[in-house]
């Protein structure tokens, strides 16, 4: 006779390999269920809800708030370090803000062409070598540093926002989205005014290069979004991130029915499914 789990709450339960054929789980709270690799032939799974537990996804999004405002700080130290080409006086720290400005170029340029993967971990090892170099033959490191850390900076700010955004719209909303956009955004602006002094003109340089960093994340996160294989690095973060969601990974769902059911963050890689399968479902 089918098993009948219809309306209960099996939260983090594991099925893993068991025959559940006619199973009916119904109306059911199936959130971070493990049936990988098992038996749901004509399984019923009308009106279920899967996906990520209730505290896990609380947990993924006061992370992501929390990293709008760290890659915001971290926008805010790179526009502070372009702004060292403002001292003309002491060409030491003249030096060291056109090596930031120039790694910021390439942050830039690397960002869109190659995305956040390969290349940037050479560049970031090429750096290390540098500042051996620099220590080695008594070159002014403190400009090799400024350069490397404008390099760092920007490009962590760019990788955080993007995973927020990236985060937040497979999770919540349009809305926090954008929350988080601003708060990285002010956050930047904040930290960039706060560190350049009192100069007008250090501000204004300031605060332009901070927000540039961070929409550059933004728009790395809307690409991500769109599926540009140049930013799978963030989808397989993302993934990491909200594996814990319900998962049939390997499991025979022939002629199961999933009408109605919530399946957002569901795994459904290397699954069997029949032409008969009922595909109604909703991704909220």
């Amino acid at each position: 006779m089918p098993l009948d789990y219809s309306g209960q709450n099996l939260r983090g339960r594991s099925f893993s390999g068991q025959d559940l054929s006619g199973a009916n789980f119904s109306e059911s709270d199936i959130r971070g269920v493990n049936f990988s690799t098992a038996i749901l032939k004509g399984a019923n799974f009308r009106h279920a809800l899967a996906g990520l537990p209730h505290r896990r996804a609380i947990g993924l999004v006061i992370g992501s708030w929390l990293l709008s405002g760290i890659s915001g700080q971290l926008s805010g130290l790179a526009g502070f370090l372009v702004t060292l080409t403002l001292d003309r006086i002491n060409p030491i720290n003249f030096n060291a803000g056109v090596a930031s400005s120039l790694m910021l170029i390439m942050v830039l340029i690397l960002t869109i062409c190659y995305g956040l993967g390969t290349v940037s971990i050479i560049v970031a090892i090429l750096i290390g070598i540098a500042i051996d170099i620099a220590f080695a033959f008594g070159f002014e490191v403190i400009v090799i540093v400024s350069g490397s850390l404008a390099f760092t900076a920007a490009s962590a700010s760019v990788l955080g926002v993007a995973l927020a955004i990236v985060v937040f719209s497979t999770i919540t909303n349009k809305i926090s989205v954008k929350l988080a956009v601003v708060v990285a955004l002010t956050v930047a602006i904040a930290i960039a005014i706060k560190l350049s002094g009192t100069n007008a003109i250090a501000h204004i340089l300031a605060a332009t290069v901070a927000v540039a960093v961070a929409l550059l994340g933004t728009y790395v996160g809307h690409l991500t979004l769109a599926n540009d294989p140049k930013y799978k690095l963030i989808w397989s973060l993302v993934a990491r991130l909200t594996a814990r969601g319900t998962s049939f990974n390997g499991a025979d769902l022939s002629d199961a029915d999933f009408t109605q059911a919530t399946l957002k963050h569901t795994d459904f890689r290397n699954t069997i499914f029949a032409s008969t399968y009922n595909n109604q479902h909703q991704d909220k």
